[in-house]
């Protein structure tokens, strides 16, 4: 009986040890995605009212239901930027749906 005494004794401290390590890792686990992926899929979006070049910057971007993304629309004819709000729903794993908002007048 010593033994197996011995052993949870010593098994125990690094079982703690494991458990705070994993705490410590598990802190931000969002899936993300790069901005010009978001980018990509808002110029798809729009496809349907002709070409257009959207810029969302170069920051990763958190998959999460709600989460807006501030972009730029160049239009390619005119040169025109306008502002445009990407946002995320229908968040599932690594799938979503973008709903896409320009600005009707171009930046000033």
């Amino acid at each position: 009986m010593r033994r197996s005494t011995t052993r949870t004794a010593v098994l125990a401290p690094v079982v703690a040890l494991c458990a705070l390590a994993l705490a410590a890792c598990s802190v931000n686990a969002n899936l993300t995605v790069p901005a010009s992926k978001i980018a990509q899929d808002a110029e798809g979006a729009l496809a349907e009212i002709g070409e257009a070049d959207v810029d969302c910057g170069e920051e990763n971007v958190d998959l999460g239901n709600g989460e807006v993304v501030e972009c730029e629309l160049t239009d390619p004819a005119s040169g025109n930027v306008y502002d445009t709000t990407v946002t995320l729903s229908d968040v599932d794993g690594t799938k979503y749906h973008v709903d896409v908002q320009v600005a009707e007048t171009p930046q000033g």
